[in-house]
């Protein structure tokens, strides 16, 4: 096949997360089947137009703020050149209404509804936008099929009206080949980490407070934070402020290697995010064997089986949240147990399996693709 995609971001982008792995995963596997896949993206600084990534075919054009309309345009010119047999319209961010002006065999992904969590990240008229625009995508989009990441989102997007035979999942996974390269080197003191982007709606902030309590019961605790983000220097001045300077620390950007040692160091993954896609981070630190204590919200509550695989605990409740991590800490034998059973529900997402699963899935909505 001859394939088209579109995102707001590429795997290189500075903003990029989730769904860009998810994406780069799934369609660099594709692109090895001898499947032909270019991808549509907005520009970032320094960024080539055009290159090759893992056999995927890269073309940047305009800019973050107006990438939804640019696509639009470009797309009319563009597609008159080219011949392509399906379109994945990866939907992110602002809703791009692809079903309005493309006629092929058309599918989209998308990793979760924003909702009213973008009140709390971004400014009320711009959140107020997006959000308005996610409610017309089961109009828009009600012909069109839809991959998720999680069965939370599935439902959210049945619930918002769209026919369910029109949606599947298509789950994340991980880089199972990198974790397994990687010992699980569990710190000799207690250590909790996060590993992500630092944007205001993962609520880092709660995991900070949270450790402010746990100390006076466990003070050699200590909570690392990997990644970068515009809330960064807020969280840092926060932790001064807190005079927690002891007990968190920021590592930056790091590698895919570095971040499998940081997980197989933990021997907790805190995530209180306001909502998620699934959270491979997750998965991830799963498969380095360190449980999670999540929030419990869309995505979260799909990546962590409460009680098997980690706890999950009430959105914004620092005191729950700390109580828990006191009673896993303080509990060797259920800290053992569950990193176990954690690393075992990690082993069932894999990339290969989720691109596989879209080819079939593609030709039962389209048989003219077989």
């Amino acid at each position: 096949m001859n394939i088209l995609a579109i995102n707001w971001r590429c795997i290189k982008n500075p903003e990029k997360g989730g769904a860009e792995v998810h994406f780069q995963e799934i369609f660099k596997r594709i692109a090895k089947k001898g499947h032909k896949v270019t991808l549509i993206v907005h520009k970032f600084k320094n960024a080539p137009e055009k290159e090759i990534i893992d056999g995927i075919e890269i073309i940047r054009i305009g800019n973050k703020y107006l990438f939804d309309k640019q696509f639009k345009s470009f797309y009319k010119n563009f597609d008159r050149k080219n011949e392509y047999d399906l379109v994945v319209d990866d939907i992110s961010k602002i809703p791009l209404f692809t079903p309005v002006y493309i006629k092929k065999p058309l599918v989209g992904i998308l990793h979760h509804i924003h909702g009213n969590s973008l009140y709390d990240e971004i400014s009320f008229p711009l959140a107020y936008y997006i959000v308005s625009q996610e409610k017309k995508i089961p109009k828009v989009y009600h012909n069109t099929p839809i991959f998720t990441v999680s069965e939370s989102t599935k439902n959210e997007l049945i619930e918002l009206g769209q026919p369910e035979n029109k949606v599947d999942i298509l789950f994340n996974a991980i880089d199972h080949e990198l974790f397994k390269k990687s010992d699980v080197n569990k710190s000799e003191t207690p250590l909790i980490t996060y590993v992500g982007r630092l944007k205001k709606y993962k609520n880092i902030q709660l995991v900070i407070d949270a450790v402010n309590i746990v100390k006076e019961r466990i003070p050699e605790i200590k909570l690392q934070i990997a990644g970068t983000g515009d809330y960064e220097n807020t969280l840092k001045e926060y932790v001064n402020k807190k005079g927690l300077q002891n007990f968190v620390e920021f590592l930056g950007y790091v590698t895919e290697e570095e971040k499998a040692k940081i997980l197989g160091r933990a021997w907790l993954f805190v995530s209180m995010s306001s909502k998620e896609g699934w959270g491979i981070t997750v998965t991830e630190a799963n498969a380095m064997g360190t449980p999670a204590i999540g929030s419990d919200v869309p995505g979260l509550r799909d990546s962590i089986k409460n009680g098997e695989t980690g706890i999950l605990t009430p959105q914004g409740n620092v005191t729950i949240l700390a109580r828990e991590i006191v009673e896993f800490l303080s509990d060797k034998e259920k800290l053992k147990e569950l990193s176990r059973a954690a690393q075992e529900w990690s082993k069932k997402f894999n990339w290969d399996v989720s691109a596989e699963h879209f080819l079939r899935k593609v030709k039962e909505w389209y048989p003219q693709l077989n």
